[in-house]
C-alpha cells in the first residue's frame, strides 16, 4: 500500500484560495483522497458527481471525500461549480503529488475501444469535457487514508483515461475504515 505519510506536510489550495496541509484532511476522519486526471475531463467530472450522489451516505459514516486537481484556484471552482460538489477541491500547479503518490502518466497511445465506450457513457448522462487543464495523458487515482492517517486502506489507480471508479466501490472501502474504528468513536463519547 502507498504511504501517506509522505504528502502529510505538503500543501495545496483549496478552490476559494485558502492554504491547507494534506495532515489536516485525515487528523479526525478517514477520508477518500480523489486525484483527478485533469479538471477538463469528463471522465473526472463523471467521477465528482458520482462521489457528490454519495455525499450523505459519507457523511453518516464519519468520513469525508477530497478531490484534487491540477490547476488554479479558479479552475477549481469552476469544476466545483460544473460538479455540483459538496466535498472540498484542492489544487496543486505541478504534477509533483501525482508523482509522489505513484500515479502514472500514459505511455501509449489511447485505446479507441476503451475511450469511445467512456465517451458514450458519460455522454449518455449529460456530462460533457470542458477546457483542459494540466497533463492529458496524466491519469488519477483514489486513496483512503484511515483517520490520524496512519495507513492508506484501499487504493485504485486509473489504467486508462475513461477508467472511473464507481463511488459504491469508495464508499465501501470508507465503511470498513469506518467500521474499524468504530469502538475508538465510541469510546471518545
Amino acid at each position: 500500500m502507498t504511504r501517506v505519510d509522505v504528502i502529510s506536510n505538503e500543501r495545496v489550495l483549496d478552490d476559494r484560495h485558502h492554504l491547507h496541509e494534506f495532515q489536516d484532511f485525515w487528523r479526525e476522519r478517514p477520508v477518500a483522497l480523489v486525484f483527478l486526471p485533469q479538471f477538463g475531463s469528463a471522465f473526472a467530472l463523471e467521477q465528482a458527481k458520482e462521489l457528490t450522489a454519495r455525499h450523505d451516505e459519507i457523511a453518516a459514516l464519519g468520513a469525508d471525500v477530497v478531490l484534487i486537481g491540477i490547476g488554479t484556484s479558479i479552475q477549481g471552482f469552476t469544476f466545483r461549480q460544473r460538479a455540483a460538489s459538496r466535498t472540498p477541491v484542492m489544487v496543486t500547479e505541478d504534477h509533483t503529488l501525482y508523482r509522489t503518490m505513484g500515479l502514472a502518466t500514459r505511455r501509449r497511445l489511447l485505446d479507441p475501444y476503451r475511450l469511445g465506450r467512456g465517451i458514450v457513457r458519460v455522454l449518455g448522462k449529460g456530462v460533457y469535457p470542458y477546457q483542459r487543464t494540466g497533463d492529458p495523458a496524466r491519469l488519477g487515482g483514489i486513496f483512503v487514508v484511515d483517520r490520524g492517517g496512519r495507513a492508506v486502506t484501499w487504493e485504485y489507480r486509473q489504467k486508462h483515461v475513461a477508467d472511473v471508479i464507481p463511488g459504491d466501490r469508495v464508499v465501501d472501502a470508507l465503511r470498513a475504515v469506518a467500521a474499524a474504528h468504530e469502538p475508538d468513536r465510541l469510546s471518545a463519547r
